[in-house]
């Protein structure tokens, strides 16, 4: 589809990670942009700089100059902006669909897809790009705090895009080169099964090979192994654990970050260094660099932008340190996501306690994934979980937090409370803190603001003591 620059846009749910990215991209492409949001956000704010025309709350009488309406899978069907486009049998596209309108002006487009690290992988996609000369348009789902932004318009024909599987929508993409991280189950909600997420990614694959594009997949997912079978030939593999053409060895994780010797087609290619902790981050930067050997683009330039990624918005970010106690916030909601986060905390900081305070997103996710959640905290010396965070879903009778406060106890015996308000958090956390924890707030919802109160309370509370000062303080 095609959408002459005259016409205007609106976007309903504009300030989100995701229609903030299009709307910018958009913008800077030269169209007329105007949106609607409960209420004022740094997105808002950045993208009414930008030229856009921002409505707070949803009246019919927003889509006045539109000609296009862009909504997502978030908004309602009894949303006020979307019912009315609907009545008046307005043009209206979803997410994804706007975002491939803009893809499609480009000839390289990378899109990478996954259950988890989609965000990070795509931060680091762009950002190695955009240091080694190619200047790429980016959309990620996070800002990326050394491009400054969630979005941006490059010069280039190279788009890269995080493409958004949750909603099955990733398949209305036409990228030509797919970074897929990994599979598994989740988004229940709309996929029923695993069997239809595995179909889903299968299709992605199979339009790749149809358009005569490539894919850089993670070889030590064995699920994706099987799907990529019959498009081996179109296929560049990553791995850690299983033999691959980009490969991590001797991988090593300090206080630092982490470094690995780097091998290629089974030829040592020196050492990586990387400013990001956790095995997961390691497996990311794979991917990257063998997109750069696909693209042609000198391997110790990828080095030198990876050793320079200091990572996204909400991804183990650093948000304080008052007397010896830092506080990060991540934004992993999945148990895998959690326990990779908890786990690579451990392995670069052996000597420090982890404290975990999670915020469950979503009921449906809760129910479905409910035995698996016990395994993801194991790596936490203590663990938090606070009420579940609705995103707009019904509650679900008998479903809360403090089910996975039950299975944990029970599982591993460990210090695991549950305090259903999150406001009560950092005033029964703080008494209990000592110099050294590293304490990590996550969850996907809006427990970040917990971190933020923390680090407030604990500039009174403890005594002063010894600065463990962290690798990279860049507080926000």
């Amino acid at each position: 589809m095609e959408i002459s620059k005259h016409k205007t846009l609106h976007f309903i749910g504009i300030g989100g990670a995701g229609m903030s990215a299009i709307a910018t991209v958009a913008l800077e492409m030269g169209y007329s942009v105007t949106g609607s949001d409960l209420k004022e956000s740094i997105s808002t704010i950045r993208l009414k700089d930008l030229g856009a025309k921002i409505f707070f709350g949803n009246k019919p009488a927003n889509l006045r100059e539109a000609d296009v309406v862009i909504v997502s899978t978030a908004i309602p069907d009894d949303n006020p902006e979307y019912a009315h486009a609907k009545q008046e049998k307005m043009v209206i596209l979803r997410r994804a669909e706007m975002l491939d309108v803009l893809m499609r002006h480009f000839q390289r487009r990378i899109s990478v897809a996954g259950t988890h690290g989609k965000t990070t992988t795509s931060s680091m996609v762009a950002k190695a790009l955009m240091d080694n000369g190619k200047k790429p348009t980016y959309l990620v789902g996070a800002d990326l705090r050394d491009l400054g932004g969630n979005a941006g318009l490059g010069t280039s024909d190279y788009f890269v895009a995080e493409s958004d599987e949750s909603d099955g929508s990733f398949l209305y993409l036409h990228p030509n080169v797919g970074i897929i991280t990994n599979i598994e189950t989740d988004h229940l909600d709309y996929y029923k099964d695993f069997d239809n997420i595995k179909f889903h990614f299968q299709k992605f694959m199979q339009g790749i090979r149809d358009r005569q594009g490539y894919l850089i997949i993670n070889r030590d997912d064995p699920v994706l192994v099987e799907l990529a079978k019959p498009f081996e030939e179109h296929v560049i593999y990553y791995g850690i654990h299983t033999k691959a053409e980009v490969m991590a060895t001797k991988i090593v994780h300090t206080p630092e970050g982490s470094n690995f010797t780097l091998k290629i087609n089974g030829r040592d290619k020196g050492e990586v260094y990387l400013q990001v902790y956790g095995q997961h981050n390691v497996s990311n930067c794979l991917s990257v660099i063998a997109l750069g050997i696909k693209e042609n683009i000198s391997l110790e330039g990828i080095k030198k932008s990876l050793f320079g990624f200091s990572g996204a918005k909400r991804r183990f970010q650093w948000i304080g340190q008052e007397n010896g106690i830092d506080v990060y916030d991540d934004y992993g909601h999945h148990p895998t996501e959690i326990y990779t986060t908890l786990d690579g905390a451990k392995r670069s900081f052996p000597e420090r306690r982890v404290i975990c305070i999670f915020q469950p997103h979503r009921y449906t996710r809760t129910r479905d994934l409910l035995e698996s959640f016990p395994d993801a905290f194991q790596a936490a010396d203590m663990t938090i979980i606070t009420e579940v965070y609705s995103a707009n879903e019904e509650k679900i009778a008998k479903i809360s937090g403090r089910l996975i406060v039950d299975k944990v106890k029970a599982k591993f015996a460990a210090e695991a409370r549950f305090i259903a308000k999150k406001s009560d958090i950092p005033k029964t956390l703080v008494p209990l803190l000592r110099p050294g924890d590293l304490v990590i707030t996550m969850g996907a919802g809006d427990i970040h603001t917990v971190a933020k109160e923390l680090v407030a309370q604990l500039k009174t509370a403890i005594p002063k003591s010894p600065v463990l000062t962290p690798p990279h303080a860049d507080p926000v």
